[in-house]
């Protein structure tokens, strides 16, 4: 929210209507009790200025996506149907969700500059 209001393209509101200045958007990023913390926003500025692309990690980017991640769980419900291919993959998947490096979690996932990207399929 506070990188959409940055560079103009998000104008936030609160339930009177009243614009919410920036400086009241920085304020409550620097509080920390809204999901962000100053240097996580930091972090995901300077990434988009670099042209990545960056989302929440482990948040689907889309309905579409989210949708797509629990048919696949649901067809793999049979363990009989699961390919030795699909079960190193989703090991592999798990393992990288669960990444804890010194008590360090994920927070974003990034991509590189890619203009065939699509947030349905990242």
């Amino acid at each position: 929210t506070l990188f959409l209001a940055e560079i103009g393209a998000l104008l936030l509101v609160d339930e009177k209507h009243t614009t919410i200045s920036l400086k009241e958007i920085y304020e409550k990023v620097a509080e920390g009790k809204s999901g962000c913390c100053w240097e996580g926003f930091e972090v995901y500025r300077h990434l988009k200025s670099l042209g990545y692309i960056v989302g929440r990690h482990d948040i689907p980017w889309s309905l579409k996506s989210a949708r797509g991640s629990l048919m696949r769980l649901e067809d793999s419900s049979d363990e009989n149907s699961l390919s030795e291919t699909a079960m190193d993959t989703s090991t592999i998947v798990q393992l990288l969700k669960d990444l804890h490096i010194m008590e360090v979690t994920p927070s974003f996932e990034v991509y590189l500059p890619n203009s065939k990207f699509r947030k349905t399929s990242p």
